[in-house]
């Protein structure tokens, strides 16, 4: 193996290193997350023992997959700056394609508000400042574009209703809710609540995946219910994933104690913690060693990807950036490593699926995904 750093990095971007070399030059880029300029090999041989050690026989980093998993996480690290033509010396992704994908842009601060009377509110259009009034609370859209209640006068009789606020494919959204509990709205995710909770408790219902800062109210338990389990807090800070095209529901702690439960039975978190429902099997599990910034990558703006298929990385692409995903031929079941800015246009991501040898053809807003 070339152990000259400067060699090795000219031998990489010739495209004759041998796997272990690759992991080698790439693994390093690990280490530079959003860096606007790539590493020269002096930089490279200061940390090149360390990389070696981390390639010892017998180290699982050796292995194949591995190896490709170092590759995408590199390559992600460095596809937003002139690293990756660095490396990669040029763009595989055909011009037309390149050109289309750069148009559709990532998602934003977008949202419907569905009133208790049926009316339907755009955020996006509406002014800052009161959007609504119902039975002395008071909706109230932000200078940053959150949703706010404010209670100006407490009904004299009980008042039933719920609102609901929905964020599209491409969309996310921070509502306050009339409790005081803070939600921020992943992409494609409807969340419904009462717009006055109840005296014993506070319940909202949830599709699709939402951070939760919740109220501390210890008469009123606060309760999220989702298609498969029930989530119950008195107050504290959670994330739920909850997506109806997702295998798995996940629930993760950071702040506090809940208590997760379906038919199957009950878990309860501690922070730092994450339950796991299985749909098929209705099965609930507890995970105590869980990556927290990883779970909670999308909340500040960055997809991460830890042992996850391609499957599993198109849907998050598809609900972020408002496209249909269709799949030609078979469907690869690699695991792929490595983080990357939400705030990229599709052209960017690609160039780093492409250097993976996942291939993409667009047509309006539908990719087909073929791999080689």
């Amino acid at each position: 193996m070339e152990k000259n750093a400067k060699k090795l990095l000219d031998k990489y971007r010739s495209g004759h290193c041998t796997p272990e070399e690759i992991a080698v030059v790439e693994a390093w880029y690990l280490q530079l997350p959003f860096q606007k300029e790539a590493p020269d090999h002096l930089l490279i041989e200061t940390s090149k023992e360390e990389v070696w050690n981390r390639l010892k026989p017998g180290r699982q980093s050796v292995k194949l997959v591995t190896v490709k998993r170092i590759a995408i996480a590199a390559s992600i690290i460095l596809c937003f700056s002139i690293g990756l033509y660095f490396i990669t010396g040029r763009s595989t992704l055909p011009v037309t394609a390149k050109t289309e994908l750069k148009d559709i842009l990532p998602g934003g601060n977008k949202a419907m508000l569905t009133l208790a009377d049926g009316t339907v509110v755009n955020l996006d259009d509406a002014k800052n400042g009161q959007i609504a009034s119902q039975s002395g609370i008071i909706i109230h859209k932000t200078k940053n574009g959150q949703l706010e209640y404010i209670i100006k006068e407490i009904p004299n009789a009980p008042v039933t209703g719920s609102n609901t606020i929905s964020t599209p494919r491409g969309g996310q959204y921070q509502v306050s809710l009339p409790d005081g509990t803070k939600v921020w709205l992943n992409a494609a995710t409807t969340l419904k609540y009462p717009y006055a909770f109840a005296k014993k408790e506070r319940v909202v219902e949830l599709n699709g995946e939402a951070y939760f800062e919740v109220s501390k109210d210890h008469t009123r338990p606060f309760k999220v219910k989702t298609d498969a389990q029930t989530v119950e807090v008195l107050g504290t800070h959670f994330n739920i994933n909850a997506y109806r095209d997702e295998a798995l529901v996940k629930t993760t702690l950071l702040e506090g104690a809940v208590k997760v439960s379906n038919a199957s039975g009950t878990v309860k978190l501690h922070p730092g913690e994450q339950s796991k429902l299985n749909i098929s099997t209705a099965k609930l599990t507890l995970n105590q060693q869980i990556d927290l910034d990883k779970e909670m990558a999308w909340k500040n703006n960055i997809f991460s990807f830890d042992n996850d298929d391609l499957q599993i990385i198109m849907r998050q692409i598809s609900r972020w950036y408002d496209v249909d995903v269709v799949y030609q031929g078979k469907i690869s079941t690699e695991k792929y490593v490595g983080e990357i800015p939400r705030n990229s246009n599709l052209a960017e991501v690609f160039e780093i699926l492409e250097l993976n040898h996942v291939h993409i053809d667009i047509k309006g807003k539908v990719l087909t995904v073929t791999r080689n």
